[in-house]
This record gives C-alpha cells, sequence and structure tokens, in this order.
C-alpha cells in the first residue's frame, strides 16, 4: 500500500474520531467542560449553535446575509457530516478515485472556512474540536492534492 493512502487512511479514522466526539457533545443535555479554556474558548457554544447544523446554513442565509431563503428543517450536525464524507474518503481509496477526492476535499475546505467564519465573527468563540477537525481537513486535502493522476 503507498505510504500516501496509508496516511490518507489513518487522517480520515483520527478525523472520524474527532467528529464522534463532536456529535455526541451536540446531543449531550449537560454542558460539556471538556473543551472550555476562558471565554473564547468553548466547543458547547460553537457546537450547540444554530450554525452547528446543516439548517443552520439556511439560518445564516435568512438571518446573516437577510436574504429571503427558504427554510429547511434538516437539524443533523455539521459533525456528522464529516463522519460520513471522511468514510467515503477511505472507501475511495480502495480504488483511488483521484477527481472524487480532490473535488471533495475542495468542498471540505470551503465548508470549513464557512464555519471558522461562523466561529470568528458571528460566535466570537471557538471550538478546540472543531479547529482540529479543520487542520485534518488541511492536511488531508495536502496528501490528496499530492497524488499522481
Amino acid at each position: 500500500m503507498n505510504k500516501r493512502i496509508l496516511g490518507i487512511r489513518i487522517i480520515a479514522v483520527l478525523a472520524i474520531i474527532v467528529s464522534g466526539v463532536l456529535v455526541n457533545a451536540h446531543y449531550k443535555v449537560e454542558p460539556s467542560t471538556l473543551c472550555v479554556i476562558g471565554d473564547n474558548f468553548d466547543c458547547d457554544i460553537v457546537n450547540k449553535s444554530p450554525y452547528s447544523t446543516i439548517d443552520g446554513i439556511f439560518y445564516f442565509i435568512n438571518s446573516d446575509l437577510g436574504i429571503n431563503f427558504p427554510e429547511l428543517y434538516f437539524p443533523l450536525p455539521v459533525s456528522a457530516i464529516s463522519i460520513l464524507m471522511f468514510g467515503a474518503i477511505i472507501l475511495l481509496t480502495i480504488k483511488p478515485k483521484i477527481k472524487v477526492l480532490k473535488t471533495l476535499m475542495v468542498l471540505s475546505i470551503l465548508f470549513s472556512l464557512y464555519l471558522i467564519y461562523i466561529e470568528a465573527f458571528i460566535l466570537l468563540a471557538y471550538c478546540i474540536y472543531c479547529i482540529i477537525l479543520d487542520i485534518l481537513i488541511i492536511l488531508e486535502t495536502i496528501l490528496i492534492w499530492g497524488i499522481k493522476e
């Protein structure tokens, strides 16, 4: 097995674990003290905000951009989408589909930038696990874009 493919799979597994922690924290009723570091680093502020689910995208469009867009009720946490995406990456490395992997990573980077924007400029709070996930996405992108077609 190619070392690069192995690295991609290891990062994907780590990202699935981090995403699983975020999904668990999202559905927990009691507040999490796991990643509360001062006022600006609090996973619950980020992970339980209206922006933490897929329908949070529509909330952002309607509330923050002021565009009248029909709302969609789809309360799946974005971290659950990460689990699906990184699972797909593992499957796509079995018989590498490079163009699909590269496209998936471009979309992941764009979505990560959107979520970083939400943390930095709207919520004014950061989630350590989200930052770790963003770093894993960047590393995964570098590895995937380095694959020769």
